[in-house]
């Protein structure tokens, strides 16, 4: 490779190395995996949404705004499906709309119904810290 292109390819990955990484990922809801991340020790939300909510519309807005912040880049994050996974709501004891935060493999913290940009930040906060 001549100079011309080395340096034109150390060009290119510098500037994608800039690039704002993806903090993290909304993933489904799976009780192995969540409960393997939980277990971790490492924080986690796990959030009960419904397609259908207007409420949790906001939220996941909310969410996909937030979740490229370096802050939240070691949160696990899984969406539990309201309608599909009743299972999973009825051990969760949790209406849709809700998230749920745990820490040290515990929960921390518990909301429903925050529709604010200022409630989502809230509870990922509280997972962070």
């Amino acid at each position: 490779m001549d100079r011309r292109r080395l340096f034109l390819a150390a060009f290119i990955l510098a500037g994608l190395s800039g690039l704002p990484a993806r903090a993290f990922e909304v993933q489904s809801y799976s009780k192995a995996a969540a409960n393997s991340a939980i277990a971790s020790g490492k924080p986690v939300i796990v959030e009960v949404y419904a397609s259908w909510c207007p409420i949790c519309q906001a939220q996941a807005t909310a969410v996909d705004a937030m979740k490229n912040e370096p802050a939240y880049k070691d949160i696990s994050f899984f969406r539990v499906d309201y309608d599909q996974q009743k299972d999973i709501v009825k051990m969760l004891n949790s209406p849709r709309a809700t998230f749920i935060v745990y820490r040290g493999g515990k929960e921390i913290a518990r909301e429903s119904w925050g529709a604010t940009d200022e409630d989502v930040a809230k509870m990922l906060m509280k997972a962070t810290r």
